[in-house]
């Protein structure tokens, strides 16, 4: 199955996404670092102290927001592999422009449900994008859940239906039916 809009390849036994990422990335580096040259130029002509302090602020301000969005450009988008081996042994593999970042095994016999959640409330961008959503998942040896999808302590944000198309591939692939809270919703 090949999805255009998501970029999604489905075999029977591997699944590819890709993380929620925007495309206005290099508008907003380039953006905010055009702002801030010309707020830093106004400052540079400016005789009144007040308006000086408030466009060298705006000027850091948009430069910071430059940088931060140029790195976030310059990472790119992470694809994440799903595989299943040797029957019941889900490997995945984190890729940033066809390199190698992470990988991650587990035995699919050990999870006890698997469920589409958003994403954890870590940051203020959070508060006001409430449409990232990740994978949690719950093991037989202690009742936790857990992110799937935790790469050196950041969880990886999927679009909605990316999200829904790893939670059918794993409950499928593990064996798991609804989860107890999909059965309460259907009562």
């Amino acid at each position: 199955m090949v999805t255009l809009f998501l970029v999604t390849f489905k075999v029977m036994n591997q699944l590819t996404v890709f993380e929620k990422y925007s495309r206005h990335w290099p508008a907003v580096a380039i953006g905010s670092a055009a702002v801030s040259l010309i707020l830093f130029g106004i400052y540079l002509y400016t005789d009144a102290p007040l308006a000086e302090g408030y466009l060298r602020l705006a000027a850091f301000i948009f430069f910071a927001l430059s940088l931060l969005t140029l790195f976030k450009w310059k990472d790119g988008r992470m694809e994440i592999r799903f595989s299943i081996e040797e029957g019941s042994l889900l490997h995945i593999r984190y890729l940033v422009r066809n390199k190698p970042v992470a990988d991650e095994s587990f035995d699919l016999a050990d999870f006890l449900s698997v469920k589409k959640d958003s994403m954890p409330n870590r940051s203020m961008y959070d508060d006001f994008s409430a449409s990232d959503h990740t994978i949690r998942i719950q093991r037989k040896d202690n009742g936790e859940w857990i992110y799937l999808n935790d790469v050196h302590g950041r969880v990886i944000p999927l679009h909605r239906e990316t999200a829904g198309q790893v939670e059918e591939f794993l409950k499928t692939r593990a064996g798991l039916g609804q989860s107890p809270e999909d059965e309460t919703m259907a009562l």
